[in-house]
């Protein structure tokens, strides 16, 4: 009895850490910041959305060297970038907020992430948040939309259900 007992908590433990293993961890957009922009955003208090940029953190591209490698699942908005012949969408940014990129001012570029998929991805709403899976890298994409300091090597995305 003891022994299948033993057996019974060693299966539970090992199907416990394989589910673990297979859970990414949330990723939070603030990790992607660096304290000192943090900082430098929160004394600003309400920004202006039709004034000039002052401040330096709405432009920083500072990242956080700890975030290279880092696999999980960040929550965010689709903002297309390129398509294929079908329609599909082949580059992208991940955005923290519904309307950035669009909106003035955007996330600052640390609070962008660029991703092109492997497979293009099909049309999507893009009202919908979200998870984007994969490993997060430094890496500066610039284009006539926006300009991110990190990419993502997307595993696959998911819409967040409520």
């Amino acid at each position: 009895m003891k022994i299948l007992m033993n057996a019974c908590l060693a299966a539970f433990f090992a199907a416990a850490s394989v589910a673990q293993a297979q859970t990414p961890r949330e990723i939070d957009w603030l990790e992607l910041m660096p304290p000192e922009d943090l900082k430098a955003l929160e004394a600003m208090g309400e920004i202006d959305h039709g004034g000039v940029m002052q401040n330096e953190a709405l432009t920083s591209t500072k990242t956080v060297a700890k975030m290279n490698g880092a696999k999980g699942k960040i929550p965010g908005y689709i903002v297309p970038v390129t398509f294929d012949d079908r329609g599909h969408i082949t580059e992208l940014f991940l955005v923290p907020y519904f309307g950035a990129c669009i909106h003035l001012p955007p996330p600052p570029p640390n609070q962008i992430i660029y991703i092109k998929p492997r497979k293009a991805l099909p049309p999507s709403q893009i009202w919908d948040a979200y998870w984007a899976i994969g490993t997060v890298r430094i890496a500066k994409t610039e284009n006539e939309m926006a300009l991110s300091s990190y990419s993502m090597d997307l595993e696959r995305i998911e819409i967040i259900d409520e």
